[in-house]
């Protein structure tokens, strides 16, 4: 049986997030579940502003009721709350839509961008991962975003997909002095993806939005051009085994050295392999930016090796380790590259309860 790339790329619209979640109610065509996780997790670093306790609950609700013979009205909502405090929760998704068994879905609200479907194929690592290729809450609308307007359509194997974003900004704007580096004006998306029945899936995605009035007033070069973000992947799947990959090409939409680089390019590479109630992974990411005009540089943004594991005690209880090895080069200050980021080594510990 084809495995849709619905499922794996769009998660929220099809509620992968509520896999472990309890049904509440569930009468008259009508069904409630609720989910969660409350995670257990630890950073290990030398980078100070990054060490310590990164725990966190998350909960979430979903809902859906027959409308018509072959069509359902769904919701989705999820809240985070980090153990730091409430000045860095977030309301992850708030959406809501209507969909039919023939035709498609139709959803409007807090969620992610079409580009999750390239994306979605690496993003699997047991902490890191999903950073190479530009996909970034409200990042011109290919992460969590406000006001995004989607259709998908999957029969098949075939997914396609069209998104309309509508002007935004970031959420709890007044608690950052630089959170106009988020959100965008008005922008697009299209997206497909076609699953194979020997487990290959292969994806593609494009992305454009324009910048917001403090973008062009604020960043030093590239605001005045819309960010556009393409992508392709391809995986593979079968048995235990799990491989995939992905590229993106980008033009003035990674914000780098307090501006929109000119030319962008992200690289991810994923092996693992389940072994029973251990699954080891391996991934490799990379980020290339480059900049002729005003601020000029042509250097690495992000590279790093993930080297994890996971072991799955239950269907709801697991624990992970997932060691990240900076391949940065310090700087002129130690700690950090040229390009500002930081070169530490990091490595995460959590232990997770999904309900």
């Amino acid at each position: 049986m084809k495995k849709s790339a619905l499922t794996i790329a769009i998660s929220s619209l099809l509620l992968a997030s509520g896999a472990h979640a309890a049904t509440v109610y569930n009468q008259n065509d009508t069904k409630l579940e609720i989910g969660g996780r409350a995670q257990g997790m630890y950073y290990g670093t030398d980078d100070n502003g990054s060490e310590g306790d990164q725990s966190y609950f998350r909960v979430n609700m979903r809902g859906e009721t027959k409308i018509a013979p072959e069509m359902k009205a769904f919701g989705f909502a999820e809240y985070n709350l980090p153990t730091s405090g409430s000045d860095n929760d977030e309301l992850r998704y708030a959406y809501a839509g209507i969909k039919h068994d023939r035709f498609g879905a139709f959803s409007y609200g807090r969620q992610d961008g079409l580009f999750a479907i390239v994306n979605d194929y690496t993003d699997v690592l047991p902490e890191w991962g999903g950073d190479g290729l530009g996909k970034g809450t409200e990042v011109f609308g290919t992460g969590r975003t406000n006001g995004v307007a989607k259709y998908m359509f999957n029969q098949n194997g075939l997914t396609l997909g069209a998104q309309f974003t509508g002007n935004n900004t970031a959420q709890n704007s007044d608690r950052s002095l630089t959170s106009w580096k988020k959100g965008s004006k008005e922008g697009f998306a299209v997206a497909a993806a076609y699953d194979f029945d020997m487990g290959l899936g292969l994806s593609a995605a494009y992305n454009q939005a324009g910048k917001t009035a403090d973008q062009v007033k604020f960043a030093s070069f590239g605001a005045d051009s819309d960010a556009k973000l393409m992508g392709f992947g391809a995986k593979y799947a079968v048995g235990d085994l799990y491989l995939a990959a992905t590229y993106a090409h980008g033009e003035d939409h990674i914000f780098v050295k307090n501006g929109y680089a000119e030319k962008s390019d992200g690289y991810e590479v994923v092996a693992q392999y389940t072994i029973g109630k251990f699954k080891p992974s391996l991934a490799y990411l990379r980020t290339d930016v480059k900049n002729d005009t005003n601020v000029s540089f042509d250097d690495t943004l992000t590279e790093y090796v993930s080297i994890g594991a996971w072991y799955n005690f239950t269907n709801n209880f697991n624990a992970y380790v997932d060691y990240k090895l900076n391949l940065l080069d310090d700087g002129a200050v130690s700690g950090t590259s040229k390009l500002g980021q930081n070169t530490d080594d990091v490595v995460g510990v959590a232990l997770q309860y999904n309900f």
